[in-house]
């Protein structure tokens, strides 16, 4: 994370703030952690980042420098290059009539989930050996489909649990099309 926060060029950490956290002062929270150079504790990179944001939008959503912090994270883990992965793992493992179904807590995951099912419905309709999502068998080709749009939280749910707000839950299924000789 030290990496992250003192040697990112300023383009780079607004960029990553703005994509991992959907922060709307990317561009001013990673010119102030550019110019506090060297920040040597998490204290120091909470204030930078409280500094940076104007004073309306300090006072609500919680605490300032989470989505900061929670980018800084998503970086250092690459959590969404692994979620792309796992997501075309699990697809290419699922048997016909299987799913795949994902829970999203951020708008981040939330395009990767969408992009790769999507790109798993398109590639699918391709019978060439180079779509890693196209199986033959011994009686057709396995395809994905979307089995509905996402599901989100019901107002019930975001009442007693308001984590569940963000949450978006998609599923595709593995189908087998028969294929004319």
């Amino acid at each position: 994370a030290s990496d992250v926060v003192n040697n990112y060029d300023e383009s780079d950490l607004s960029r990553l703030i703005a994509d991992n956290a959907d922060e709307k002062f990317a561009r001013r929270i990673a010119r102030a952690i550019v110019a506090a150079r060297p920040i040597t504790s998490t204290t120091q990179l909470a204030d930078v980042v409280v500094g940076a944001i104007p004073a309306p939008a300090r006072r609500t959503g919680g605490h300032p420098a989470k989505r900061t912090f929670q980018a800084i994270r998503i970086e250092v883990n690459k959590e969404l290059e692994i979620l792309e992965l796992a997501l075309q793992v699990a697809i290419d493992a699922t048997i016909s009539g299987g799913r795949v179904a994902v829970l999203t807590y951020h708008s981040g995951e939330n395009r990767i989930v969408k992009r790769v099912f999507s790109e798993s419905e398109r590639d699918a309709t391709k019978t060439t050996q180079a779509s890693p999502f196209v199986h033959e068998s011994q009686s057709g080709v396995r395809r994905t489909r979307r089995v509905r749009a996402p599901k989100y939280p019901s107002s019930k749910e975001q009442t007693e649990n308001r984590r569940a707000k963000s949450a978006r839950l998609r599923i595709i299924e593995k189908t087998l099309v028969e294929v004319g000789n």
